[in-house]
């Protein structure tokens, strides 16, 4: 195991081996504490576009401690922590940006109201940090796209029946979030605009979000189940000033909307009778979402000067098909997933090699596939195996802005614990 992942793996188990002593002795008594979670270590190899990257790890924990006051009220903590060793394009600041490792923390609390039939009230807060390095010489705490972000929110909660026979859980929620780039200060990366231009605004990325969100859970017969999820955000961005055909930048601030409506289904089918008997779970989810900014962009190169409105706007399409099969002799679990999507820009065109615009608005398409494997082998210990493969392609070949064609596969093996 290389030193550099060592320095990962440890502040991962001392977070867990913290959650365990912060629980009181009375945990240990049955008064009312219980702590759980999970811990996931893995090594492996990733591959990124034809050139291979050398070996590398992922590590996740997650830890809850939970306190019930009473039959109708309780509360718990949890707090999460992941490190991803391997290429990966994340979107942050309007398109695919590329980075090296990332390190993922967060902190929460929720406290939980329940009445007679079925009624609950889940207020929440937390706090979230996220660290980028984009080359593997740049030190951790120091990237561009690093952010911490305040969360709060609250969730109304009601588990009925629809009809006689089908249990029916409905959640109406609203979340805050208040997310601030510490070093990213400058608007000339984003628009390509020329660092005299007037009042662009220092803290360009940070924002203020609003979320509202409807999700419905049926369990339907014959071990079907099917949810329906509907979130609109609102974000504001506070010092991100709007740039205008000519270039220069109004006193308006962006602001953009974005929603998206998601279905998923599930069948348990009959266990085959092989082997011991195996237990097939089939989903389907499918996803189309869309974003609306009032902000445009300025090309301020000589060669080309153009100014593209609504340059952020998109509608996007995502289906997610899955089959998990349980060999229930061993309690092996085996499961294959896909995931296929499609974006279309309303505003932003398809570019040349050299930056030069083509008539065509820019459109990018993305499949990708993962097989995983998890088998017990002592106690609440597993083995764990992952393999995922995916590919990213445009109608456009201009890259210096943001990453819109690639692929890459990666294979990990390693343990998980539950406790």
């Amino acid at each position: 195991m290389t030193a550099r992942l060592k320095k990962i793996i440890f502040p991962l188990l001392s977070f867990l081996c913290a959650a365990a002593l912060a629980a009181p002795a009375s945990a240990q008594e049955g008064a009312g504490w219980k702590l759980q979670g999970d811990l996931d270590a893995m090594l492996g190899q990733y591959f990124f576009n034809g050139s291979a990257g050398s070996v590398n790890g992922y590590a996740n924990a997650d830890a809850q401690l939970l306190r019930g006051l009473s039959s109708d009220w309780g509360f718990y903590l949890d707090g999460r922590a992941t490190y991803t060793g391997f290429k990966q394009v994340n979107e942050l600041a309007g398109g695919g940006t590329l980075f090296q490792q990332s390190m993922d923390y967060g902190l929460g609390a929720k406290w939980v109201k329940r009445w007679d039939d079925g009624w609950s009230l889940k207020p929440r807060v937390g706090v979230r940090a996220q660290l980028f390095r984009e080359t593997k010489d740049e030190d951790w705490g120091k990237g561009l796209y690093d952010y911490w972000r305040c969360e709060a929110g609250l969730v109304w909660e009601h588990k009925t029946r629809a009809g006689d026979d089908i249990p029916w859980t409905w959640q109406l929620s609203y979340d805050l979030y208040y997310t601030h780039y510490p070093h990213f200060q400058s608007l000339t990366t984003q628009f390509n605009t020329e660092q005299a231009s007037p009042n662009p605004g220092a803290r360009i990325l940070d924002t203020v979000s609003n979320q509202f969100a409807w999700r419905n859970e049926y369990d339907l017969p014959d071990f079907v189940s099917a949810s329906i999820l509907y979130s609109i955000s609102f974000i504001s961005f506070t010092d991100q000033k709007i740039v205008q055909s000519q270039g220069q930048f109004l006193g308006t601030n962006r602001a953009d909307t974005y929603q998206s409506l998601s279905l998923g289904a599930s069948k348990r089918f009959n266990d085959w009778q092989i082997l011991g008997r195996v237990r097939p779970v089939a989903g389907l989810g499918f996803t189309i979402s869309d974003l609306m900014s009032n902000q445009n962009s300025f090309d301020a190169d000589p060669a080309r000067l153009k100014f593209i409105g609504a340059y952020y706007d998109y509608w996007e399409a995502r289906l997610s098909p899955s089959l998990t099969t349980t060999f229930l002799a061993r309690k092996t679990v085996l499961r294959a997933s896909m995931d296929l999507a499609a974006r279309s820009y309303t505003g932003r065109l398809a570019q040349n090699a050299d930056g030069g615009y083509k008539g065509a608005k820019l459109r990018q398409y993305s499949e990708g596939a993962t097989l995983e494997f998890t088998q017990p082998i002592w106690r609440r210990l597993d083995l764990k195996l992952r393999a995922a493969w995916s590919n990213v392609s445009a109608n456009t070949a201009y890259e210096k802005t943001y990453q819109y064609n690639y692929h890459d596969y990666n294979y990990f093996a390693g343990v998980g614990w539950i406790f």
